[in-house]
């Protein structure tokens, strides 16, 4: 397997995506967002670049429809949810359609349009679809990173997502120096990852605004056992998932 790590969303080029598997990383927080709600019972998700796009789908569409995003981690007027996975509760997402704009996640996936097969991943679901990974033989991580440039959260999730095709005896795995370097941040920092992404801007950005929950729940590792991917440009599950306590 070739294996590929992207480090933000401005990076991705259809050059380096184009005919590829490719995994969107954006753990805090709408991949986090994206894999809670459609394990909730959401039926898919729309990510679009803007709010203007977001208010014309629900316009346009009969659906039941939710706008979820953010812009710099506050809130949008006018929309129904801001970026929080705590959210995301069946009560709230079942049977509904999700419609998302981010700063960043959304925005990597509508620049990885060209890419074969796309999944959307975070630390909540990395073992679930590094299984699906695994049986493939040209794959790029996208860690989204913040506002064009990198970040360590994202990247830590990319080198998490490393380790554990490693992991696989059968596999030979072809790395880039990206996926290398991400692999090399996530084993230093395993035992303690919260240290390191707390020293990243946008993880103390978020804990300035309260959001200690979100940052505790969207570095649970692999509690959600759902591989999420996109069918006609949405985001969907093929199957329902289920959460570990």
């Amino acid at each position: 397997m070739n294996l590929d790590v992207i480090f933000s969303a401005s990076e991705v080029t259809s050059d380096r995506v184009a005919g590829k598997t490719v995994v969107v990383i954006d753990v805090l927080r709408a991949t986090s967002v994206m894999v809670t709600a459609l394990n909730n019972g959401a039926s898919r998700v729309i990510p679009v670049l803007s709010p203007k796009e977001a208010f014309e789908y629900r316009a346009s569409h009969h659906e039941d429809v939710i706008l979820v995003g953010e812009r710099n981690a506050s809130a949008i007027e006018g929309f129904d949810y801001s970026n929080s996975p705590l959210d995301m509760v069946p009560s709230v997402v079942k049977g509904r359609t999700l419609v998302m704009t981010t700063t960043n996640g959304t925005r990597a996936i509508r620049a990885a349009k060209d890419a074969a097969e796309l999944f959307v991943a975070s630390f909540l679901n990395s073992e679930a679809t590094i299984n699906i990974l695994k049986q493939r033989d040209d794959v790029v991580l996208i860690a989204s990173g913040n506002s064009g440039s990198f970040n360590i959260e994202d990247t830590l999730c990319a080198g998490y997502m490393v380790e554990l095709l490693n992991s696989f005896a059968e596999i030979s795995l072809e790395l880039t120096d990206a996926a290398v370097a991400a692999n090399q941040l996530f084993v230093d920092a395993r035992d303690n990852l919260h240290k390191l992404a707390a020293l990243g801007n946008h993880y103390r950005l978020l804990k300035s605004k309260g959001l200690d929950e979100d940052l505790r729940y969207c570095f649970r590792r692999d509690c959600i056992d759902l591989v999420c991917t996109r069918e006609n440009g949405a985001i969907v599950s093929p199957k329902t998932g289920s959460v570990s306590q």
